[in-house]
């Protein structure tokens, strides 16, 4: 069966509890840039958290250049190797690669060009997280957050070319409703292993009876037809928690 997440602090892994969520998502590279003191007193708050955190979004900072020679360069290699060790910690099993401006295409710069540093980046982070137990998933963005990897067939195309098991590719609601992608793309189930959802057009936690239900009906629709049996992580914005969790729980835990 499918299971229910939300994107949020480990403060918030109660109430994400208390209204039947399964696993909380975690920001990567708020945990990879933590000191040694920092993150002992964090790792101790998500090993009694009372769900697990299975996966995390925001895999670099966006101060990192990709489609560079940084992308498989000595800092690269060293924050990479920080972050898998705390994620696999953590009880990580999937992190998300949509860091849009890490991956940000420099002006004069071709968008093969582009493909082929994201590529190399891949390639080596992939063997980095396997080693850790760990799959990374490719996020594709909305244009107007980065100017590369817009489409679930962009993300697909790229994990090909990448061709580890480790890599894989994501699937967000919201940003596929922006660029009016195709759900058809899900139908086959080639290399999807993490998706995101939110309400279209506000990018709020999806409610009972929102303006997104037909979009969510249709999105679970396919991932179900393609046999997909992983998460479905909430990224979106809620000025209350705990007011919004339970709905929120309501209105997906009916279509899984």
């Amino acid at each position: 069966m499918i299971r229910l997440g939300v994107c949020t602090g480990i403060e918030n892994a109660e109430i994400a509890k208390n209204a039947g969520f399964d696993y909380i998502e975690l920001n990567c590279a708020n945990v990879a840039q933590m000191t040694e003191a920092d993150f002992s007193a964090y790792l101790a708050k998500v090993q009694a958290s009372p769900i697990p955190a299975e996966s995390m979004n925001c895999m670099l900072p966006g101060g990192f250049v990709l489609c560079s020679a940084q992308g498989t360069g000595g800092e690269i290699k060293e924050y990479l190797a920080t972050a898998f060790d705390r994620a696999a910690q953590l009880g990580i099993r999937v992190i998300v690669f949509g860091s849009g401006g890490a991956r940000r295409v420099p002006d004069g710069m071709t968008q093969e060009e582009a493909y082929d540093y994201l590529e190399a980046y891949l390639k080596l982070a992939a063997p980095m997280a396997a080693a850790k137990g760990i799959r990374i998933a490719i996020e594709p963005l909305r244009a107007a957050e980065c100017n590369i990897l817009n489409y679930v067939e962009e993300a697909q195309m790229l994990a090909a070319r990448v061709a580890d098991p480790a890599v894989g590719a994501l699937a967000d609601m919201y940003h596929m409703a922006e660029g009016q992608d195709s759900m058809d793309r899900l139908d086959n189930g080639i290399g999807v292993i993490h998706t995101h959802i939110a309400c279209p057009g506000s990018r709020a936690w999806p409610q009972e009876g929102d303006a997104g239900l037909a979009m969510y009906r249709d999105f679970f629709d396919h991932l179900k037809n393609a046999g997909y049996e992983g998460r479905v992580s909430i990224e979106g914005g809620t000025s209350d928690i705990a007011a919004d969790a339970p709905g929120a729980f309501r209105a997906l835990d009916a279509l899984r």
